[in-house]
């Protein structure tokens, strides 16, 4: 019988972690009796995967306090997330805000700022933004940088690009180097949008699920995809790019070389446009006092949107569909033209048991996505991104997930 393969064996291993781990997020310090029921690991599997996390300082023993409750013997000794085993930092370089959020290994947030910026800043002054912004939190937090185990960024557009696209990948080498000379830690650079969608799977609306489709209206329009348990990039990284398909082949010219795709239809200046209004807020203001041509446009949005979303939806077959970015806010009243469309227009063995939900996150999406991708917290990522590895830059093995600690996206 053939030998089960190391990507196996690792994926089971990071998923048994997790689950512990999910446990102790949940229910705070537990003693290793509770965790065996609670995980349902057997004693020798749970005790082994607690040993790994407390030589890894991803949690610790407490000190044994005796409870009444268990009578005579040696008192239980308690498991708990170690807050000071490292930190994480994320950031989100967006359209026209930049998001910083630094956490502990227990995923707590300890710190996090945001800035505008515009929409056409060049990519050397949103690094100094964000490199601003994490000094400020830093110091407002009391956070020491020097705890730093690595930074997982999100940039707009594909980060992987054929050879002959040099501007795409000097926006992302400079972004990565950046911030690799700042702090001398691994960095690990994502589209911004995917980040989003694997923090709504982890801790958001998607939480639990192992089939998820995200969609985030913003000033652009795109996506990210968890199937069977596993976020997906594409053969090229362009996974997810719903703003992209064309909802009407006669319609306006995009960007992408298309005509009338989502993104011409429901994405902020799309909707501005429309609405003839300056800022977004003044589209969410006259929405909630009931202006008439507004809601017809959001209303004509969530249609066009629900349309494109059942499409997708006839090829995954997701259980869960989580709508995020900031035209989301507009809530139910684009949700709910967006769900009869995805109902009208979805297969009935799709549309059996599917969900649309807003998401949770809100602008930090992005942000917490980054943590995630450095701290390696779910088996989401187990294998991903599917990236050649650059040499090891700190200390890859001393935790014995060495993929922490490379560059995934050096050419």
């Amino acid at each position: 019988m053939p030998e089960p393969s190391s990507s196996v064996l690792r994926l089971l291993r990071e998923s048994h972690e997790e689950r512990l781990l999910a446990a102790l997020r949940v229910h705070g310090a537990l003693s290793r009796a509770e965790l065996g029921r609670r995980t349902g690991l057997s004693r020798a599997t749970l005790y082994a995967i607690i040993q790994h996390l407390i030589a890894t300082d991803r949690v610790v023993e407490l000190p044994a306090v005796a409870s009444p409750s268990r009578g005579r013997g040696r008192p239980a000794t308690l498991v708990t997330l170690n807050p000071s085993g490292g930190l994480a930092l994320g950031l989100d370089l967006g359209h026209r805000r930049i998001h910083a959020a630094v956490a502990n290994v227990a995923h707590e947030v300890v710190g996090a700022a945001s800035e505008r910026c515009g929409e056409r800043t060049p990519w050397a002054t949103r690094l100094e933004i964000a490199l601003g912004l994490v000094d400020q939190l830093a110091e407002e937090a009391h956070i020491s940088l020097a705890a730093l185990d690595g930074v997982g960024a999100g940039v707009i557009g594909p980060v992987s690009e054929p050879a002959d696209a040099k501007h795409r990948r000097s926006r992302v080498e400079l972004v990565r180097d950046g911030l690799a000379d700042r702090y001398g830690v691994p960095v690990l650079i994502d589209n911004n949008t995917r980040l989003a969608a694997l923090a709504e799977s982890i801790w958001g609306s998607g939480a639990g699920v192992p089939n998820v489709l995200y969609v985030r209206l913003s000033y652009g329009v795109g996506g990210g995809l968890v199937l069977g348990g596993h976020l997906h990039s594409g053969a090229a990284g362009g996974a997810g790019e719903f703003g992209h398909v064309s909802v009407d082949p006669d319609g306006p010219p995009c960007h992408c070389g298309g005509r009338g795709c989502l993104e011409r239809y429901v994405s902020i200046a799309a909707i501005l446009e429309q609405c003839d209004a300056r800022r977004l807020d003044h589209v969410l203001d006259r929405l909630r006092s009931g202006d008439r041509r507004t809601r017809e446009v959001i209303t004509a949005a969530g249609i066009r949107l629900g349309r494109v979303i059942a499409a997708a939806c006839n090829v995954v077959n997701p259980e869960v569909v989580v709508v995020g970015g900031e035209l989301a806010a507009a809530g139910d009243l684009l949700l709910d033209p967006a769900r009869e469309a995805l109902h009208a227009y979805a297969h009935r063995q799709v549309r059996q048991g599917l969900q649309l939900h807003g998401a949770e996150l809100g602008d930090e999406a992005a942000a917490r996505g980054g943590i995630a991708l450095v701290l390696r917290k779910s088996a989401l990522l187990a294998g991903y991104p599917p990236a050649t590895a650059a040499p090891v830059t700190r200390d890859a093995d001393r935790d014995g997930w060495g993929t922490l600690a490379v560059d995934l996206h050096r050419e």
